[in-house]
């Protein structure tokens, strides 16, 4: 298979369209030789196809101090490459990852099965699978894309449902969410997160369909003041006047959002497995993760905490581009305190990967002088859709009604 990948990549504009796809890692040492030859044979020729004769004398020019063993290897696979026919199905970079992950998985049975690991071990390995084959998948569609694939692309954006924010300068800001959209939202604690979420979530929830619904993962605070919140930012009551009468409380609040509109996965210690086993119960339209960073998962493949946050990221956006929106709550640092527009530098992880990996970052700031019940709404991180582009990325000043759990615009409405 890895000889079939380079003749694949013998001609120099494959070289060019499927590089970003490879893991040369995972190579032979013997492969990933000839592999990392490759580009400076073109540059070197200004040839468009390898000549593999050709090739196996520029390689020992270029390596004369290469040993007999290696060259002997080296020769044999480009005499080989020599007589084999042209290969064009890129979908040979697929069967690559795909039987990586086999023998990974196939090890990790073994393990198992010896009682030396658990199926967990298994089931984040399937996950990381999923991830990788998904992604090349995707970018071999992406590279092979026609005319009328990339007309049908974009009509289906174009048609994809789109979930308007209650507050105006949100809307003017961020513009219309929509399925693939990943969102970070952070602030200081007790700064507006989970409020700024309950008020948006039960907006959303007039959105959608009769039988869709949001998923709330709830790993931050208890289930019940969660939706205390959700009731009070749908009403616009106090916690009194909610906890008056539950009965009519409940009956208004299913009046105006629906029954079960917004369903909520409350755990404290959720995995990437409770999300998607979730998510398989309950088909959601929109994702709402209140924390995203304390999610478990992927820290057993993981080199580091970096590389698990980062995977952890990739995860969630696959998980917006095959179910909808996700937005994902996050603590910013004590560098933000005071700060009425903190820098994307405040999150926790923006050092990483992880950055990287949203469409939008949202940050609330406030500043005891402006008053106790400012909040500053800023994204220093801004590539979302249909977000309006001059004011893309402006700030806005908005209202806390901790009484009755609501953001409000300056602008008017809610």
């Amino acid at each position: 298979m890895e000889i079939d990948i380079l003749k694949l990549l013998s001609n120099s504009s494959n070289l060019k369209r499927f590089s970003s796809l490879i893991r040369e890692e995972r190579f032979t040492k013997t492969t990933r030789f000839i592999y990392q030859n490759l580009e400076p044979y073109f540059n070197d020729t200004s040839k468009d196809e390898v000549d593999w004769e050709e090739f196996s004398t520029w390689m020992l020019l270029q390596h004369p101090n290469m040993t007999d063993e290696k060259l002997k290897h080296a020769q044999s696979v480009t005499f080989l490459l020599n007589g084999m026919p042209e290969v064009t199905d890129s979908t040979v970079l697929k069967k690559l990852a795909t039987r990586y992950w086999a023998e990974k998985i196939s090890d990790a049975a073994y393990d198992v099965s010896n009682g030396e690991a658990d199926m967990d071990k298994i089931n984040e390995l399937m996950r990381e699978y999923n991830l990788e084959v998904k992604g090349v998948e995707w970018n071999l569609d992406s590279l092979n894309l026609s005319d009328t694939e990339m007309m049908e692309q974009l009509q289906e954006l174009k048609d994809a449902p789109k979930y308007s924010w209650s507050i105006p300068e949100l809307e003017l800001m961020l513009g219309s969410i929509s399925k693939g959209d990943f969102l970070i939202l952070g602030a200081r604690p007790d700064g507006g997160k989970t409020t700024l979420l309950a008020t948006q979530a039960v907006h959303w929830a007039t959105q959608l369909k009769d039988d869709e619904c949001i998923l709330w993962c709830n790993n931050e605070e208890s289930g019940s003041r969660v939706r205390l919140r959700q009731t009070q930012a749908a009403l616009g009551w106090t916690r009194e006047e909610v906890m008056k009468d539950l009965s009519k409380s409940i009956d208004t609040y299913n009046e105006k959002i629906g029954s079960g509109k917004i369903k909520m996965l409350d755990n404290t210690s959720m995995t990437v497995h409770d999300i998607e086993a979730s998510i398989e119960a309950c088909n959601p339209k929109i994702i709402i993760i209140d924390q995203i960073w304390k999610v478990g998962g992927f820290e057993k493949n993981s080199m580091n905490g970096i590389d698990r946050y980062a995977k952890l990221a990739q995860y969630v956006r696959e998980l917006a581009k095959r179910y909808g929106p996700i937005i994902g709550a996050s603590q910013l640092d004590g560098s933000a305190d005071g700060e009425k527009y903190p820098k994307m530098g405040a999150l926790y992880n923006s050092k990483t990967a992880v950055q990287g990996e949203a469409d939008a970052i949202i940050t609330i700031g406030q500043n005891p002088q402006e008053g106790a019940d400012l909040r500053f709404i800023s994204a220093p991180k801004n590539k979302l859709s249909f977000a309006n582009n001059e004011f893309r990325n402006a700030g806005a000043a908005i209202k806390i009604d901790k009484e009755r759990a609501q953001l409000v615009s300056l602008l008017g409405g809610t």
